[in-house]
């Protein structure tokens, strides 16, 4: 893809594309069940902010798990997300993001991209779950937590990938990280890219404003200050 200017949008899932409560964590709790007999595995691990590789290989070192198989239990996991997604009535898109994404889809140049902690596998079955899936479908990159590291480890490698598809590699400033969490914010401060806060998932308000965001919005509900914002206008 060539453009004389580039955007990278980089969205966040859980808290700001959609809510879905805990629904990744009762899949997870219920494969550990479910493979190894491990009951309450994300609790049991104390388990932070951290991609989901790190979360699985933190519950197998502490349940002393062995020959681990890591394929065939994101298998698991994916199935029984899809079907806890599919009972959950309460799930649901955040306001707003329907018409950021098509804002986004329309502009020359710009581009929706995922950077969330969640395996590949179940980003696609919490968005298809909303509706949403379709605007990241045919992205061939984007920051998932499918290896070891940190999530701006993982949007510095969708970075240098996105930077394969252009004559111009993104700068720091062709990228906008938009999350609802404080992590959201130091990874894209450690990547250097812009961003937006939202305050529509578990982190209050106040804890977000504390690391000095960009910009912070309560929800994106009023997409015109929102796209403005993504414009880089005065916060």
């Amino acid at each position: 893809m060539t453009a004389s200017r580039r955007m990278l949008v980089f969205w966040d899932i859980d808290g700001t594309l959609m809510s879905c409560g805990s629904d990744g964590t009762r899949a997870l709790n219920r494969t550990f069940h479910e493979l190894h007999g491990v009951e309450d595995a994300f609790r049991r691990a104390g388990i932070g902010n951290a991609l989901d590789f790190t979360i699985l290989s933190r519950i197998v070192a502490e349940c002393g798990i062995e020959d681990f198989d890591r394929e065939a239990f994101a298998s698991r996991y994916v199935s029984n997300l899809e079907r806890i997604l599919a009972a959950n009535k309460s799930k649901r898109v955040m306001p707003g993001v329907a018409g950021l994404l098509e804002y986004v889809r329309g502009r020359a140049g710009w581009e929706n991209l995922l950077l969330t902690s969640n395996l590949r596998a179940g980003a696609e079955a919490k968005l298809r779950s909303v509706g949403l899936w379709s605007y990241f479908a045919d992205v061939p990159y984007g920051g998932f937590g499918d290896a070891p590291g940190e999530k701006w480890d993982a949007a510095a490698a969708a970075v240098s990938a996105a930077a394969a598809f252009s004559d111009r590699p993104p700068a720091p400033c062709d990228c906008l990280v938009i999350g609802d969490g404080v992590y959201d914010i130091r990874c894209a401060k450690r990547i250097g890219a812009r961003h937006i806060a939202v305050a529509t998932g578990f982190t209050p308000a106040e804890l977000l404003a504390a690391e000095a965001p960009e910009y912070l919005f309560a929800d994106l509900a009023d997409t015109a200050r929102v796209i403005a914002a993504m414009n880089g206008a005065p916060a």
